[in-house]
């Protein structure tokens, strides 16, 4: 992949960004500051838009990429269009993850991208799913989906977070020869770039000029996971299922904790809300710009130790464990938390 073409993705999305901008609030693609959201100037949900159009431009350019992945930028088109339609009507969940479901399910039965094995994730054997592939598949396909969608709640987060995971696949890639999955990696993450310098809080701009949207991070959930299924799955695969966990553990820690601890409390898994990790620590005194990249850099050491791991040929069902230990003591820690703070609440009084 040519410094041209990544550098083509890069101003291709950036120029559709500033052209998606003045047209946004004709579409309904606006977002209102006001309730939960702390932005103060409506904001345009194109991210998504652009990132798409930089990525297939460029791809269009790129004959070995486009054969590969024209499946994937086909289908993927449903996730973002879906997305824009919900951005500017809001759709219900049941309709929306209706349509993710029906993504996944052709991901999975028509192109043929499917969960086939959990790798051997409990030390017996290779953990194969026969007949539960298709379904699996659909299941966690939605999940990351949503896992990236719920991350979407400051500024840089959600788009920070798919980057860094793309270039630890871009790594694998690289060291495995899969030159479609590198160019195709680099070059999203290279539109991914230009969403975020209008997105990412700096200090001569303390607000976001543009937002992913529904639109954007559910796009990126569903790339995120065909990517990850292809480098985990069949004979061509570069990297076992478990080490995929470390590269997503930041939202997918977050994400599977809200959705076993909202039920236990009456409320809908899949609701908006306040109680994701980001808006704890911003809770905690920590700013937008210290908790962004605060989490940055825990997705970086987790998604080395992954890396680590991969390279050094760690046991599989070691790397599963000390995943499950992270999840229990992040889980644990929410608790204690939440514990810790009624009890002050009491003691004041």
């Amino acid at each position: 992949m040519s410094f041209i073409n990544l550098f083509s993705a890069f101003i291709i999305t950036s120029i559709s960004l500033f052209v998606l901008k003045p047209v946004a609030g004709r579409l309904g693609l606006i977002d209102i500051p006001g309730g939960r959201k702390t932005h103060l100037a409506p904001t345009p949900l194109v991210g998504g838009l652009g990132i798409y159009l930089g990525t297939l431009s460029m791809s269009l350019f790129t004959p070995h990429v486009l054969l590969h992945y024209s499946a994937m930028l086909a289908i993927s088109s449903l996730v973002l269009f879906i997305g824009i339609f919900d951005d500017a009507r809001e759709l219900r969940v049941s309709v929306r993850m209706g349509v993710h479901a029906f993504a996944a399910w052709l991901m999975a039965a028509v192109a043929g991208n499917q969960l086939l094995s959990l790798g051997n994730i409990m030390g017996f054997g290779i953990v194969e799913l026969g007949v539960l592939a298709v379904p699996l598949t659909v299941f966690a396909t939605v999940g990351v989906i949503n896992a990236i969608n719920m991350t979407d709640g400051i500024d840089g987060l959600s788009g920070g977070l798919v980057l860094i995971a793309l270039c630890f696949l871009s790594i694998v890639a690289f060291m495995a020869g899969g030159s479609a999955m590198l160019h195709f990696c680099t070059l999203l993450a290279c539109s991914l770039l230009a969403f975020l310098m209008l997105n990412f809080r700096l200090p001569w701009k303390q607000s976001a000029l543009v937002y992913l949207g529904d639109a954007g991070s559910t796009l990126l959930g569903f790339i995120l996971t065909w990517l990850i299924i292809e480098a985990t799955q069949g004979e061509n695969a570069i990297m076992a299922p478990v080490y995929a966990l470390w590269f997503m553990a930041i939202p997918l820690i977050d994400t599977v904790s809200l959705l076993i601890k909202r039920p236990m409390r009456g409320a809908n898994p899949f609701s908006a809300g306040t109680d994701h990790l980001h808006h704890r620590l911003i809770r905690a005194g920590y700013t937008h710009e210290q908790t962004v990249l605060g989490l940055y850099m825990a997705a970086l050491i987790f998604g080395s130790i992954g890396l680590l791991g991969l390279y050094y040929q760690a046991s599989e069902a070691l790397m599963f464990l000390g995943f499950m230990v992270l999840f229990t003591a992040y889980m644990s820690w929410g608790s204690l938390s939440r514990v810790l703070t009624q009890g002050t609440s009491s003691a004041r009084i």
